[in-house]
């Protein structure tokens, strides 16, 4: 009679287990179906306005661009199927892409400073302050 319950118990589990994998293996294939329909996510949309922005960029920028297209799709289909790790690395990737298009603020702010660098030698004023550069009060000295 024990031996009767044990099999019963174990068919039951085994039944369960495969509904399980079956009822995750359907999650697995929704998640690809709604990551692989094409339509733009949102990290897709933003790089695709953010590359719009830059009127800076040329031709030979294109490979960079595409890139970066590239890399916010798989981001999307990252974080549509869930997969944050993939996610992050990619984000990672991204903003070394758009550092390399100047498309970052630190950057932006990096070459902005240097092009108002000029020879102080050659003219006698010094240059007017940008208009998106604030200006910052020293500190009195200390002694």
């Amino acid at each position: 009679m024990d031996d009767e319950k044990l099999q019963a118990k174990r068919e039951r589990d085994r039944r369960a287990s495969q509904a399980y994998r079956a009822r995750k293996r359907e999650a697995r294939r929704e998640s690809a179906r709604v990551a692989a329909d094409g339509a733009p996510g949102e990290m897709r949309q933003s790089v695709d306005a953010a590359l719009s922005a830059m009127k800076w960029l040329v031709d030979s920028d294109a490979a960079t661009v595409a890139q970066a297209r590239a890399t916010a799709t798989l981001i999307d289909a990252a974080m549509a199927q869930g997969d944050h790790s993939v996610a992050l690395r990619g984000h990672g990737q991204l903003t070394r892409l758009l550092d390399a298009l100047g498309g970052t603020p630190r950057v932006r702010m990096q070459l902005e400073l240097r092009s108002r660098k000029i020879d102080i030698t050659e003219c006698d004023a010094a240059p007017s302050r940008a208009g998106n550069v604030s200006r910052f009060v020293r500190p009195a000295k200390r002694r």
